[in-house]
């Protein structure tokens, strides 16, 4: 089975001006799957748990801001009267997805949430960064050590937005209960420059951070077999009992803000997989990061809950492929990434 975690509170983060990451995102998944899934409000009270992941001098300039009106607090991430309340039900609501995973009642659930948050470290901007990307808190840090401390031991955080997860990264780097595995666009073309392929991890979390740096106009085609000969094998033989997904829809061809080529094919094709590991792991919770095509958003999301769903579902796009040239570099990553993961992992 699987839920929903929303609430409204989440369309009150506003912009002050024209901004790509505004509320219709959100509405227009609330309005796809209306009605067809069970829907249930975020975990209120999550002060407790930010303070866990980000330093508090961190969360106090976030409230003063909130306390200030509409501003941008850097470049392009802003804050309006309305953000600290939906930026910490957000990440309430992984930690009412993690709840409803653990207690065994849903096999997946689905946190609809607004900011997003994976680009934000322990202070706020992560990894030398220009910008925080729109987001506030990382909701999927923050769900991760939550389910750390109620009975998880191994914590899986899949990454497929386009872009890096330069602050799940940071939080993570050093912790070896947490294997963060992100498929981005190539950092040396897009925000945030970070996710290289010797970015493995230190001390004893050495070896438990994957980047896989895929170069622009990358499709469905190679795609797939990037998760076919990198990423299924090693959350397999890490055994997870939890899987956290930072789920982006940026990556789709349709997406204006990066060059990827992905179809909803490949969206499928995550899902399914995921969802066959259901039993293997206790459960798996999706966190909206970014995508900002509204009609990607929509069918998208309704795309995973018809999956997860067990339902039959029509893909009206076809499978995208790699021109030759894209291929030849695809191939070298997926080689780099294989050379220097086999000093953690089995790989072919």
């Amino acid at each position: 089975m699987i839920g929903i975690i929303y609430d409204n509170a989440y369309l009150e983060h506003k912009p002050p001006r024209s901004h790509i990451e505004n509320p219709s995102r959100i509405m227009t998944i609330i309005k796809s799957i209306s009605g067809t899934v069970t829907m249930e409000k975020p975990i209120n009270d999550v002060n407790e748990w930010l303070l866990k992941v980000h330093d508090q001098d961190y969360v106090r300039r976030i409230d003063e801001a909130c306390d200030m009106g509409y501003v941008f607090i850097d470049a392009d991430t802003y804050v309006s009267p309305g953000t600290c309340k939906a930026a910490r039900l957000a990440v309430g609501a992984v930690l009412k997805g993690v709840d409803k995973v653990l207690s065994g009642e849903w096999g997946t659930a689905y946190a609809v949430v607004r900011p997003p948050g994976h680009h934000v470290g322990r202070s706020g901007r992560a990894l030398m960064a220009p910008t925080q990307g729109f987001c506030i808190f990382n909701n999927v840090a923050v769900g991760a050590v939550y389910a750390l401390e109620h009975g998880f031991n191994k914590v899986v955080i899949l990454d497929v937005d386009v872009h890096h997860g330069n602050g799940t990264q940071e939080i993570f780097y050093e912790d070896p209960r947490v294997l963060y595995v992100s498929l981005h666009q190539d950092p040396l073309t897009i925000y945030p420059g970070t996710g290289f392929i010797d970015d493995v991890g230190e001390g004893e979390g050495e070896g438990f951070n994957v980047n896989v740096p895929l170069p622009p106009f990358t499709a469905d085609d190679a795609y797939m077999n990037a998760l076919d000969r990198v990423v299924w094998p090693i959350i397999e033989e890490f055994r997870p009992q939890l899987i956290l997904v930072s789920l982006g829809f940026d990556a789709h061809m349709l997406d204006s803000i990066a060059n990827l080529r992905l179809s909803l094919n490949t969206y499928a094709y995550v899902f399914r997989r995921l969802r066959n590991m259901i039993g293997k792991v206790r459960g798996v919770v999706f966190v909206l990061e970014g995508g900002y095509n509204s009609d990607t958003l929509s069918r998208g999301s309704r795309l995973l809950i018809d999956i997860m769903s067990n339902r039959d579902v029509e893909i009206d796009e076809g499978v995208t492929q790699t021109e030759p040239r894209i291929m030849a570099r695809v191939n070298s990553v997926i080689k780099d990434v294989i050379n220097t993961q086999r000093n953690y992992w089995h790989l072919a």
